[in-house]
């Protein structure tokens, strides 16, 4: 009877360790993107960027991120912690990430309906862009059934939408800090999962 109940208390130490590592997974995949898109307003700030050149740096670090969380997610997913991935994951995730990148930076900057300003409507389609794409990729991973600690990632953006349509001025900026906060949020709440995994 003793050594059932030992038995028991690793495999669920061991349980614990492996949902621990595949938080910490998903963490790093967000401190990626936050890195990047920090990046994206470091240069912003100094260089007088339009939209076609933030168009070309968000392809780009695109490509480089969707890889970079593909990567990820296979191993999450080899520790058991999404319900999908491989090829179709990969496709997926990137057929999201397109989506956004369509409707937040050509086909919202295009509708001059949208806010008070140029600098309004780019920061509409950047929280539409992040948000989009991040609730497609949640989707494609989980189908919406696991990693809640994402869900801010993509809800803080379009709960703050209609905040920038009103601003004239310092849009952008703002909802870059936006946008950083959900990722450090769920950067958090990520890191906060694993140590609960752990003590388990």
């Amino acid at each position: 009877m003793e050594e059932a109940k030992e038995l028991k208390s690793v495999l669920e130490r061991v349980e614990g360790k492996l949902i621990a590592a595949g938080k910490i997974y998903g963490a790093m995949n967000f401190a990626i993107w936050l890195v990047v898109m920090s990046l994206f307003f470091v240069l912003f700030g100094v260089f007088n960027i339009n939209i076609l050149i933030s168009v070309a740096y968000w392809g780009v670090a695109m490509l480089i991120g969707v890889y970079a969380s593909v990567k990820l997610w296979e191993r999450i997913k080899r520790l058991g912690g999404t319900p999908k991935g491989g090829r179709a994951g990969a496709l997926g995730i990137g057929l999201s990430w397109a989506i956004g990148s369509l409707i937040g930076w050509w086909v919202i900057p295009s509708i001059t309906e949208i806010g008070v300003s140029e600098d309004s409507r780019l920061a509409v389609g950047f929280l539409a862009f992040i948000g989009l794409s991040l609730l497609g990729q949640w989707l494609v991973m989980t189908r919406g059934k696991s990693e809640y600690e994402m869900v801010p990632s993509f809800l803080i953006p379009f709960l703050t939408i209609p905040v920038v349509i009103g601003m004239k001025n310092w849009a952008m900026t703002w909802a870059g800090f936006v946008v950083a906060f959900s990722y450090g949020l769920t950067v958090l709440l990520y890191l906060y999962s694993a140590f609960k995994a752990i003590e388990r």
